[in-house]
Parts: structure tokens; sequence; C-alpha cells
């Protein structure tokens, strides 16, 4: 792709003129998309609801795969090589090989800086807003519809958001063991979590006694996976304590963060029945 010069120049001029602003604003005459390359499929669904047309996105890690880790290919550094933008979560440690890879010419490195798991909706729409506030700041000229776009976007989540906390208005206190990076996304939901795991590669014979050991004298009725760090997980765990298993996403999939967010819903109310 063919950078034009205004975009990068005056990009370059947003993220650099002062430190409490996000940036000057800047005027495409060309008309052209903003091009942003996301690292996970948190950003990249909230990139693509308030950017909508007037970006395009790409995201280098699909939502099933754990993005601790990654090994960068070529394709990726050629997608950043022509990127305009490269966002990122603080944890992602392989950007600083992508940079060197794909080089920092032209190109803006940013993280987001919301803390906490953007599966649950408070957060998300956290993050939401501070994405929201960087493309304006970035694209004055559609401003108002990208602040039309986050309005739309923080409706349609608390309307979810509600929805699942009717659905699992009985999950409030029941006790549950879980994968430790969805700990938190439970607590919101009513849980009370007794103990967490890693991922599978973690789960010594040691540790899995402690926790057989621990679900047996808490009462534990329902173990919950993380997809992203092994389905199966806990599947014998929830055998030993004869409870449910249960499998949840901690990044948004199907293209649609409201949808896994109502799915996960769904999946946690069934291993209650």
């Amino acid at each position: 792709m063919q950078k034009t010069v205004s975009i990068i120049s005056l990009l370059c001029i947003m993220f650099c003129a002062a430190p409490q602003a996000h940036g000057a604003p800047f005027s495409d005459p060309n008309k052209t998309k903003i091009f942003i390359t996301v690292t996970t499929s948190d950003i990249y669904q909230i990139v693509k609801e308030i950017g909508g047309d007037k970006v395009n996105v790409e995201m280098i890690i699909q939502p099933l795969i754990c993005p601790s880790n990654y090994d960068i290919t070529p394709r990726i550094v050629q997608r950043t090589e022509d990127s305009n933008l490269v966002l990122s979560h603080k944890w992602e440690t392989w950007i600083g090989k992508l940079k060197v890879q794909a080089g920092e010419r032209g190109i803006l490195y940013k993280q987001a800086q919301t803390e906490g798991n953007w599966m649950i909706p408070y957060i998300h729409i956290r993050a939401a807003e501070e994405i929201k506030n960087m493309l304006t700041y970035m694209d004055i000229e559609n401003g108002r519809y990208y602040e039309d776009n986050f309005a739309d976007y923080v409706f349609s989540i608390n309307f979810a958001a509600d929805e699942v906390k009717r659905q699992l208005e009985n999950a409030y206190g029941k006790k549950a063991i879980c994968n430790e990076k969805i700990k938190d996304f439970l607590e919101w939901t009513g849980f009370e979590i007794v103990a967490t795991y890693g991922n599978s590669e973690e789960l010594t014979a040691k540790k899995l006694a402690y926790l057989v050991s621990e679900g047996k004298k808490r009462e534990v009725k329902i173990v919950v996976d993380n997809l992203q760090a092994g389905a199966g997980t806990g599947r014998e765990l929830a055998e030993n304590i004869k409870a449910k298993q249960c499998v949840i996403s901690n990044f948004p999939i199907g293209n649609s963060y409201v949808n896994t967010l109502k799915d996960n819903g769904n999946r946690l109310f069934k291993a209650m029945q």
C-alpha cells in the first residue's frame, strides 16, 4: 500500500505534540482510510465498531489463540509495514520483535492503557472510550461519526450486560474453580471463585490434587475453562469433584464482542442447571 504523506506526517505530529493529549487533529485531503493493525480481537472489535468505514483494520492474532506468545509471520510484518497505526495491549512482549522486523518509520506503535479484563462490560466500555478518543483526535473531521458509533456501541453493550446479569441472577454466591485469566469476569457475573489454575501444562498432579481437595471441601459445582488456555484443562478436575465443566472465551469470537458476552452467559447458565 502507498501511504499518503499527509497521514504519516500528521499522525507523527499527533502523538508527539503533547504528553497529555492524544494529538493534534489532521485533515486528509485524499479521503483515504487509516490503516490500523491490532494485536487481539478485543482491540479489533472496538476499532471496527467505532471506526466503521473510516478505517481499514486487521487483526494479528486469531481469538482462539493465547496472545501472550506469538510467532511473527512474514505476512504480519508486511501488513505492519503498510500500516499507519499499530495498536496493542501492554503485555505483548513480542511487539518489540515486530518493531525490529517491520521498522518504525512512518508507523505509530501505541499501547492501550485500559487495565483489566476487557470481557467485563464496563471495562470494555472504558477501552472503547479510549480508542474512540484516539480516533477522534486523529480524524477530527469525522469526530461526530466516531462519537455516534461509540454511543451506539455502549448502548448495545449495556443492553447485553443487563441480559446476562438477569440470566445469571442465581450465580451469586455459587462456588466455582476456573482458569486464572477469567476469574475477574466470573466474579462480575456473581460466582465466588474458590481457586484458580493456569494453562494445561501448568496443571501438575500436585496442583490437581489440591484443587480436587478444595473443590470437594467447598462443594464446588462448576469448573470453568478459558477457551484460549485449553478447553479441556478442567475436565479431569470436574470429574473428580462431580462438578459441571464449562468453557467460555476470554476474547471476542464470531466477529462480535456482544455476541461472545451473551454466549458466555448462556454457557454458564446451562452449566448451572
